[in-house]
């Protein structure tokens, strides 16, 4: 068994009454057991508040806030984080399950590792039903790989690793812009800061919902546009939701601690990259 080290597990919700339950029995189920589950409510109003003060009846380690307005998606995951004090860090959402051995083998993966970044499980995508979907992604371990790379590397991969566990000292300063691809933007930052390990034993099963299985680029952009999100609405942003993406992940390669030549040679990598990307992504549906 790992040394015990104190994790503590962000669950931002809204109106997660469908899965809360599940997803809650799942953290709460985890072999690693030194952990503070903490629940940012952005002012659902379904059931959700009744069903976490049901298990806080009998769970001490759940420490739940609930907003009396819905200030959106970004300001929930940052609360989360900064009302967090632990070594290490996870996001958890309201519908997803985790293996039970999930924290152990990314923390164990973690402590083998000083300057890793994060520790990820390999993702698994499931129906409303339980049921394996019909739809699967990848990641890759990027350990012992040069900064630039791993950068590279992030920006044509998925997100899936924002959910993985992570090192709380290198989210501390990040960048958390309250702009559409903000995962893209905090998982480029990370990138620079230490390698990606991927825990191939833990699995995170993450809920597919129906609503998103054939989104187009376009509907998607829509979605960012939505209210809940709280994304600047100005004029550009309304004709191009991912404007500020570039910008931003510019400013993170400038920010870093890489040296004028690594920078330099990382921007002039990322212009077509960046282009490429963006190309690609409107010709693919949602992964």
């Amino acid at each position: 068994m790992i040394e015990s080290k104190k994790i503590s597990i962000g669950v931002p919700v809204y109106n997660e009454e469908k899965f809360l339950k599940q997803a809650l029995d799942s953290l709460l189920s985890q072999s690693y057991h030194d952990i503070e589950i903490i629940i940012c409510d952005n002012a659902s109003t379904d059931k959700t508040p009744e069903i976490i003060q049901e298990f806080m009846k009998t769970h001490t380690n759940i420490k739940y806030y609930k907003e009396d307005t819905n200030k959106g998606s970004l300001h929930n995951y940052i609360k989360a984080f900064q009302l967090s004090d632990s070594k290490y860090f996870m996001w958890a959402g309201g519908h997803d399950v985790w293996s039970e051995n999930l924290i152990e083998e990314t923390v164990k993966q973690l402590e083998s590792h000083p300057t890793a970044a994060i520790a990820f499980a390999t993702t698994v995508w499931i129906d409303e039903s339980n049921k394996p979907a019909q739809k699967e992604s990848g990641w890759c371990d990027t350990r012992d790989m040069h900064p630039v790379e791993r950068f590279l590397i992030t920006i044509w991969g998925n997100v899936h690793p924002v959910l993985g566990v992570i090192r709380s000292e290198y989210l501390i300063n990040a960048p958390f812009a309250n702009v559409a691809g903000t995962d893209l933007i905090l998982l480029c930052d990370l990138s620079l800061k230490g390698d990606f390990l991927h825990a191939p034993n833990a699995t995170c099963y993450r809920r597919e919902l129906d609503t998103r299985v054939e989104e187009s680029y376009q509907q998607r952009m829509k979605r960012y546009q939505h209210k809940d999100f709280k994304f600047s609405t100005t004029s550009l942003n309304k004709l191009f939701p991912l404007f500020h993406l570039p910008i931003q992940l510019f400013k993170v390669i400038i920010k870093s601690q890489l040296n004028m030549f690594d920078k330099f040679y990382l921007v002039i990598a990322a212009l077509p990259t960046f282009l490429i990307k963006y190309l690609i992504a409107r010709k693919k549906k949602t992964k």
